[in-house]
């Protein structure tokens, strides 16, 4: 046995992984880019991998010109951190070694080659151990940097996650640790249980990363400490796997569009051709038409984008140029209806919604059911032909019915947000809690449809509706919000105006929720009768061997579907196959909640809606969102995403979702929390939360990418926060 079966990690190129494994000649690779890597050795693996007693003493007499130590000795498998995988974690580390204890930690690293489970046929079946022998950091801050979002797949995103001291409790899942974005040298605190680095710190680090994955040619997974002195160490450095693939999401428009608004609230997933073009697009051009003639809003487009196949709604009605093209025709409304335009702001919403709901149940309720009466009747037996213009009518009508939702859903958000601010003022200070429970436990109606949907987008079939059973649980939460409100009447007893204040307040407030849930059922009445009108449609398409199957239409358009229709002879062939393929692609994708440019006008009034509802950001929460139905509830995470994983949901789970709908409701008389991507407190999930009395936020963006089936969380639904329980 000769030193050159001992190498300095100095002189080591990539070149050398099958002889000392990738993660030593990665460190090597590290020193060659000029990275601050703490100095070391390495034993390169043998053929058989044995940790002889001549070698290890090779090892110790190598290690004599690095110092007294302490060292850290690690494993460098020779199929360890390869670009198609990464095995960190499999094999043993010690830390904090003597130079006495070089061979017993050497030979625990090689034994635990031996003692990994490794699947058959894996790329590690070559269990072949190098053992790296580095000086020891003592860090007062160490961690990891991702030099690209996981969830999102962002290239541009550097994520810098961080701990107190060692690494190891982050690396080995102990801790989740403080988690920085950084972007463009910008870094912005995800959470901070520990507050291990600063902004500074973190851009730092995030700096780095990026120089040595720009060296290497591809997003890196760096291991880093910082010691007492300030100094940052790169401990190992190997390439990302199972990233999501690198998409934009620059907004291809000007200005900012949400998932967190109207429609957007009801699409947790890549929408489909035709429901973007043949029902999505119809019913903005309808809903904006009429708010122009109602208040004279004028909306500039487009209405929405689509992205990488996600919807975004836009909110430039919101810019300050947008307001003041509505100007004019807002003023002249003011003084012809002053009460209708009311309902734009909360301090005066409470004039408004009065005649907004009249004129719903006496018009447009009646109308919009009259029509779904008589497509329901039509649709099996008029032509084909004659299906297009059914199609037209009843998602121009369902345009307009969801104005009034618009309308009259805002206008329960806006009451909300003054109820949560009397209660904030004048309720908090004596009796805590939130205002929340002020709402929960109100008679919601929980029939339904005979069929209700999952998702806005009509390619999903409709589910048999089934009715979920109140309870004593029920009971319960009605008497909690009786006791509340009991309590806040006490402390106002001897403010008599404040108490008017309050009771007016509440009346509205719970007098508008029903109403939301009311109104979301109704509107969903109309998709069962269009998705079959549309199914016929994809059955004639068929027969003329346009489509392969009658629910390939939904992945055409709409102008593809009336030039098949109304084509003579023989049609064109189109293959949806791509089609599919690419949304189940884009279906793993974790969108942003906002893109484009937003002014910093309505950045911060954006920013403020969910603090008005009582959001308090936890510095130890792994997601937060909206809180949106009050309490706190511990249970195992189930992420569900549609409805064919119904049943999986157990009694006491902590339902994840990217939405929930009237079909999710009968999920809600077994979760003991619920959390969601996108929705607001006005949406489906808070609501129903609300009537069963448990805990809920929406909103959170990446739910449903940050939780997984079998974490135990608890969901704090009054503050928004969900954390590791």
């Amino acid at each position: 046995m000769t030193r050159a079966n001992v190498r300095s990690l100095r002189e080591l190129r990539l070149t050398d992984a099958p002889e000392v494994g990738g993660k030593a000649a990665g460190l090597g690779e590290l020193f060659a880019d000029g990275a601050n890597v703490p100095d070391g050795v390495v034993l390169a693996a043998a053929s058989n991998g044995d940790a002889t007693d001549e070698r290890l003493d090779t090892l110790v007499q190598a290690t004599a010109a690095l110092g007294h130590g302490p060292f850290a000795v690690r494993s460098s498998g020779i199929a360890e951190d390869g670009a198609q995988q990464s095995l960190a974690g499999m094999f043993d580390s010690v830390l904090n070694v003597s130079s006495a204890d070089i061979p017993t930690a050497a030979d625990r690293v090689l034994r635990s080659a031996s003692a990994a489970r490794i699947a058959p046929g894996d790329a590690a079946q070559d269990r072949r151990m190098a053992v790296i022998v580095q000086r020891m950091v003592a860090p007062v801050a160490a961690g990891v940097a991702l030099t690209a979002d996981p969830l999102s797949g962002d290239r541009q995103t550097c994520v810098v996650t961080a701990v107190r001291g060692l690494g190891e409790r982050l690396v080995a899942g102990a801790a989740a640790g403080d988690e920085w974005e950084v972007r463009a040298g910008r870094a912005v605190a995800r959470r901070q249980p520990e507050g291990a680095i600063d902004a500074r710190q973190a851009a730092a680090v995030a700096g780095e990363a990026r120089r040595i994955a720009d060296a290497r040619g591809r997003p890196q997974d760096v291991e880093w400490a910082i010691d007492g002195g300030g100094a940052l160490w790169i401990l190992q450095a190997r390439p990302m796997t199972g990233l999501p693939p690198a998409v934009s999401w620059d907004a291809p428009a000007p200005g900012a569009y949400t998932r967190q608004l109207r429609m957007g609230e009801w699409i947790g997933e890549p929408v489909t051709p035709l429901f973007e073009s043949w029902l999505l697009t119809p019913m903005e051009e309808r809903m904006h038409e009429l708010l122009r003639q109602m208040i004279g809003q004028v909306a500039p487009r487009p209405y929405h984008v689509i992205l990488n196949g996600w919807y975004f709604y836009s909110i430039n009605f919101l810019s300050g140029r947008a307001m003041l093209r509505s100007l004019p025709g807002m003023l002249s409304h003011l003084i012809r209806d002053p009460r209708t335009l009311g309902g734009v702001l909360p301090a005066t919403v409470r004039h408004s919604f009065p005649i907004t709901e009249r004129q719903w149940r006496g018009e447009v309720q009646p109308r919009y059911r009259a029509a779904i009466e008589r497509a329901t009747s039509e649709v099996e037996r008029i032509p084909v032909d004659g299906l297009p213009a059914l199609v037209d009518e009843l998602g121009r009508l369902a345009g307009e019915y969801f104005l009034w939702i618009a309308a009259l859903g805002g206008a329960a958000y806006k009451m909300e947000i003054n109820l949560a601010g009397f209660y904030r003022r004048h309720l908090a200070p004596t009796l805590g809690g939130s205002h929340l429970t002020l709402l929960a436990g109100l008679p919601v109606s929980m029939e339904g449809n005979e069929q209700a949907i999952a998702s806005l987008d009509w390619w999903h079939p409709p589910v048999a509706s089934r009715a979920a059973a109140q309870g004593p649980t029920h009971e319960r939460v009605v008497r909690a919000r009786e006791g509340a409100e009991q309590a806040a009447e006490a402390v106002l007893a001897s403010r008599p105006r404040l108490l008017a204040t309050f009771r007016r307040t509440l009346a509205d407030a719970q007098h508008l929720v029903p109403i939301r849930e009311e109104q979301v059922a109704e509107l969903t009445i109309a998709w069962p009768v269009m998705r079959r009108a549309v199914v016929r449609m994809g059955e004639a398409l068929v027969a003329r061997k346009v489509i392969r199957q009658a629910d390939d239409i939904f992945f055409l358009t709409r102008d593809e579907v009336l030039s098949a229709l109304g084509s003579d002879g023989v049609s064109m062939a189109i293959d949806v196959r791509p089609r599919r393929q690419l949304r189940e692609q884009q279906a793993k994708l974790v969108p942003p909640l906002m893109v484009g440019r937003i002014s910093p006008m309505v950045q911060r009034m954006w920013d403020s809606y969910p603090k008005m509802l009582g959001a308090v950001r936890s510095p130890t929460a792994i997601v937060v969102g909206s809180p949106a139905s009050a309490g706190r509830a511990s249970g195992v995470v189930r992420v569900i995403r549609g409805p064919a994983e119904f049943d999986q949901l157990q009694d006491g789970e902590v339902l994840v979702a990217p939405l929930t709908a009237p079909a999710w409701t009968p999920l809600f008389h077994r979760a003991a929390a619920v959390v969601t991507d996108v929705g607001s407190p006005a949406a489906h999930a808070s609501i129903i939360a609300r009537e069963f009395g448990i805990p809920a936020v929406v909103g959170c963006g990446d739910a449903t990418a940050r939780l997984r089936t079998g974490m135990r969380v608890t969901v704090d639904g009054g503050t928004g926060n969900v954390e590791l329980a």
